[in-house]
Parts: C-alpha cells; structure tokens; sequence
C-alpha cells in the first residue's frame, strides 16, 4: 500500500508523465521513462529509477538511477555515477548526486525530487 502523499503526489505526476511503479518489501520504485538529459550526455533521453522509501514524507529519495549506457559524450561516467547496480531486475548507472540539504517532508516533496534530478541531467555535471 502507497503512503497516502505518495498516492497523492503520483497522481500529478501522471498527469504529465508515464510513470511505471514497482513495489518491494524496503521501497517504492518508480520508473520514468523518456527523462531528458543535457548537451554532455551521450543520449538525449534515458529512463530514470526513483527509490522511495516506504517511510515517505518522512524520509525521501537519496539517489537516482538511469539507463547504464548513460555516459558523458566523451563515453566516461558521470562524476559520481561510476557504480552500475541491479534493482527491480535491471541494471541501472547509481548518480550518488545528493541534494546538499537534509530531507524535510515539510519544504520537500516528491515533485521537488524530480525537479532535482531534472536539472542535475540538464547541467550533466
């Protein structure tokens, strides 16, 4: 069963978005298909993996996770996305990119997460 925000905030995100949700024992796994990436990127797209904790608002997302070809145009991995790891029976590239400040379910939400990784892609740094 999904926290109630979560169910919440999931059906906006819908609204504009294709969102595929896999549900395991520690977390709530949301997979974004077609997320754009920046100019440095090998791939003007890639599919995104979300892992929410099952204790959300109260705890949040820490990393997010894309396709493993996603490299650098150069072909080198991202900085701090050098690990390749298996989740919901794929692999995926882990960008260990935090957001510098501690996650507050009263100023954070799961859009905001999202707005994050988006621009982290488009700055592809």
């Amino acid at each position: 069963m999904l926290p109630p925000t979560l169910a919440k905030e999931l059906e906006s995100l819908r609204e504009s978005r294709t969102v595929e949700l896999i549900e395991d024992v520690d977390f709530i796994n949301l997979i974004l298909p077609g997320t754009a990436t920046g100019q440095r990127f090998n791939a003007p797209a890639t599919t995104v993996l979300i892992r929410v904790p099952r204790a959300y608002p109260d705890a949040g997302p820490d990393m997010f996770w894309t396709d493993p070809a996603l490299t650098l145009g150069s072909g080198a991995a991202p900085q701090s996305a050098d690990q390749v790891e298996t989740h919901v029976g794929r692999l995926w590239r882990r960008f260990s990119w935090h957001q510098g400040v501690p996650w507050n379910p009263s100023l954070h939400t799961l859009l905001s997460y999202l707005e994050f990784v988006a621009r982290r892609l488009r700055a592809g740094v």
